[in-house]
């Protein structure tokens, strides 16, 4: 927007602009352990959900989660 007055010699703008970042999460390393897996991976949100259960991290960038076997198999959701 760019807006002049009459006589006034001056003029104004704004400029706006908005950077929209898809959530991305990678699965980086899957380890079997005795008693469930050992998941490493690497994501740009703050929280995911990992077999109906939410996983908060402090801030953006690599983790490793410890999950117990689920007999129905794992599935994962994440968020921002």
């Amino acid at each position: 927007m760019a807006e002049t007055a009459l006589g006034s010699g001056r003029a104004t703008a704004q400029l706006g602009f908005a950077v929209v970042v898809p959530p991305v999460m990678r699965v980086l390393q899957v380890t079997s352990l005795k008693d469930g897996v050992e998941y490493r991976i690497w994501t740009n949100t703050r929280s995911a959900f990992f077999n109906g259960r939410e996983y908060r991290f402090p801030k953006v960038g690599e983790y490793t989660l410890k999950m117990p076997s689920s007999p129905q198999g794992t599935y994962l959701i994440h968020g921002l």
